[in-house]
């Protein structure tokens, strides 16, 4: 037998004696016993200063769900899964895993149920500049192996091998996991801290109760009403979190750029006046959902009425809906205020910037202020789809496969804004073609078009001739740019069948209020389509980039497509209900 090999053998007979006698052996001494019916939560032990409060209230749940989830036995059977599973690189955490099981005496996932079955819970404190760990079992056997496992684990990373340093506090008592870090048993508690003082308090109010905790915070109460059927819950009380000067940029209420100014503008606005956060996870067999929200006020977002309306009561306009639909994003922002408010709300560097960009843009739409007079011509609101992008056989057919995309606005005069952006719009073509033919790019021809429903102005990239020296059709030739009207409608797409296919489809007929502020759905199918339509291109990039050779760049590229099979759709919203301000994100997995 190796030198190697004995020492390793040494170590982990040692290491196990260890666990044995942890979790077996280590008493330590009982504290007074509370009735069942008088035992406090969490909370009520944690300090009214507790500024950060995480909780998952049914692990073993959540457990169950995911190993009994139709995904589990699809994930398992997968090549590239299994291959991983058997890497020396999770070799550490296939060791862990044994010697945890080893130290609870029965398999991973029914000893983190029954450990937890109570509940995990984790708090940051201000007052003391310390975090806890609670966790809550119904079995006291667990409590304690696990204490031991904790232990072994924490003087088989140190090298110091022996009884771990312990003193009392009221009957209690608390073992040294490191010099900063303490554990104890209480009861049917599991508590660890880094600050002495924080743990002292959290006895004292599992003794003596009290009127200083977290529980009965208004803010916390509040905040916390309606999380009860979460799987997981956090809350961050955000008006102590300000007063200490953490991240101050985020709550200076102004972004760098007017792109992040339209997409985050009003919660930047929100989060400098809110006092608190809550985070609710859902774990269903249907997929996750996310739920962010805070407290709001319409006058928090003063000067940014642009973003959630008046009353903050705005809803966007309803999704518009294509074959093929890869993405599909609807919100409420009116451009022409944000545009003219923008010195108010944004810093000063971009406000030169943007400064430059309307001196330009006003020279490029005829001397009218793009602010008021253009961007003033649309009405609140902007769809935007994207969509998978097929070719005819006998157009050409590009090397690279982009997806089309296109946005559609109302307009408040049709008749005036529709000459004045056709105008421009033509303008711009020629532009384009002036540079292109400077740079050797072909060239766009523009033509009009009339349908039942609507006038297009379109440009599509002259094709190529059969002289013209081309190993590949050009990327230029994804693109058709266009411009359409269609009663109120205005849509500029990438595309020409894009641009038709949205001017053809009847306008929706959907209450306005029925929608959020804000509406995003991405459909995974669509979107793994388009990437397989440029399959070639994604093994010949992993080539270059990694070295692989045609076999083992095919089979990486294909784990991306067998992990994109699982999963069917996400969808964010952002919405103000009930003086709440909610941002929810959810993803579905396919369950067959």
């Amino acid at each position: 037998m190796s030198d190697i090999t004995l020492p390793m053998i040494r170590r982990s007979v040692w290491v196990c004696f260890t666990f044995v006698s942890f979790a077996v052996g280590a008493g330590g001494v009982k504290g007074q016993s509370t009735p069942p019916d008088a035992r406090p939560d969490a909370a009520d032990l944690l300090p009214a200063s507790v500024v950060a409060y995480a909780e998952v209230p049914r692990l073993g749940a959540v457990i169950e769900l995911v190993s009994n989830h139709p995904l589990g036995e699809k994930i398992g059977s997968m090549p590239a899964a299994q291959a991983v599973a058997d890497s020396d690189q999770l070799r550490p955490l296939r060791d862990a895993t044994a010697a945890f099981e080893g130290g609870m005496g029965r398999p991973w996932d029914e000893a983190l149920s029954v450990l937890t079955d109570g509940g995990i819970h984790l708090a940051f404190d201000a007052s003391s500049q310390g975090a806890a760990l609670l966790v809550r079992s119904s079995s006291r056997d667990q409590l304690e192996r696990f204490r031991g496992v904790v232990l072994a684990l924490a003087q088989l990373g140190q090298g110091d091998f022996g009884i771990a340093r312990q003193a009392d506090y009221r009957g209690f008592t608390a073992y040294a996991v490191n010099d900063d870090v303490k554990l104890a048993l209480v009861d049917d508690w599991f508590l660890m801290t880094n600050k002495p003082e924080l743990g002292k308090s959290i006895i004292d109010r599992y003794l003596d109760g009290g009127n200083d905790s977290l529980a009965v915070s208004p803010s916390f109460k509040s905040s916390m009403a309606d999380t009860d059927a979460a799987t997981a819950k956090a809350y961050i009380n955000l008006d102590t979190i300000r007063q200490a000067g953490v991240a101050p940029r985020l709550y200076a209420g102004k972004t760098d750029n007017i792109a992040a100014e339209a997409l985050l503008g009003g919660i930047v606005a929100n989060l400098a006046h809110t006092p608190t956060a809550v985070a609710q996870l859902d774990v269903q067999p249907s997929g996750v959902a996310l739920t962010l929200s805070t407290p709001h006020r319409p006058e928090w977002t003063a000067g940014r009425e642009y973003y959630f309306g008046e009353n903050s009561d705005a809803s966007a306009p309803p999704l518009l809906e294509v074959p093929d639909q890869i993405l599909a994003i609807s919100t409420h922002r009116d451009l022409s205020q944000m545009w003219l408010r923008a010195p108010d709300l944004m810093t000063d560097k971009a406000n030169e910037d943007l400064a430059q960009a309307d001196t330009n843009l006003t020279t490029f739409f005829s001397g009218r202020d793009f602010g008021e007079d253009i961007l003033g011509s649309l009405a609140p609101g902007i769809q935007l789809v994207v969509q998978r992008q097929t070719f005819a056989p006998q157009s050409p057919t590009p090397a690279i496969k982009l997806p089309a995309f296109a946005l559609q606005f109302n307009m408040r005069t049709p008749d005036e804004t529709t000459r004045e952006f056709r105008r421009v719009f033509q303008n711009l073509v020629g532009f384009i073609n002036v540079v292109g033919a400077m740079q050797g790019q072909p060239q766009l021809d523009l033509d009009f078009r009339q349908t039942d429903s609507a006038t297009l102005i379109t440009a599509s990239y002259v094709p190529p001739r059969e002289e013209d020296d081309l190993d590949t059709i050009p990327i230029n030739y994804n693109f058709s740019p266009t411009i359409a009207f269609a009663g109120q409608r205005m849509i500029l797409a990438s595309s020409t069948n894009l641009a038709r296919a949205i001017a053809d489809s009847a306008a929706s007929t959907d209450a306005a209020a029925t929608q959020p502020n804000t509406i995003a759905v991405l459909n995974v199918d669509p979107m793994a389509d388009a990437l397989r339509d440029n399959q070639a291109q994604l093994v010949a990039q992993n080539m270059l980039e990694k070295g692989h050779g045609p076999d083992q760049a095919d089979a990486e590229i294909g784990v991306l497509f067998d992990l994109l099979a699982l999963f069917e759709n996400a969808t964010v919203k952002l919405d103000v209900e009930n003086d709440q301000l909610r941002l929810m994100t959810e993803i579905r997995v396919k369950t067959e």
